[in-house]
């Protein structure tokens, strides 16, 4: 939602630029991914029994599938462009379909916060 906010207000046109916007969301989840990984492997983590068993690709598909989700919300502006489709192309690859089946029941969860959010 904060990306959304963010592009409106710099007045972005998602169309011509939905590449670096697809860049853009590529960084911030491999970004996550490093940034609790590091966490998890801190000074503080390990003195407290803090463990970390994620798997990068299920951080990367679960994040993508966030953007892809909340910005197919807004279709009157991402719908024009490429960026939702190229989001959808990431989600739908036959090595992601394992992870699909794997966070079905997540993704339905976070699916009903989803349907009451009005940006």
């Amino acid at each position: 939602i904060k990306m959304h906010h963010y592009l409106m207000s710099w007045g972005i046109n998602v169309a011509k630029n939905a590449k670096f916007l697809r860049d853009i969301i590529r960084q911030v989840t491999r970004y996550t991914y490093t940034t609790i990984d590091i966490k998890s492997r801190s000074k503080v983590a390990r003195a407290n029994g803090g463990t970390c068993n994620l798997q990068k690709g299920s951080v990367i598909w679960l994040g993508t599938h966030a953007f892809y989700t909340i910005l197919s919300k807004k279709h009157e502006v991402y719908g024009t462009s490429t960026l939702l489709r190229s989001l959808q192309f990431e989600l739908s690859l036959s090595c992601n379909k394992r992870l699909k089946h794997r966070f079905k029941k997540v993704v339905k969860e976070g699916l009903g916060g989803v349907a009451a959010l009005d940006f």
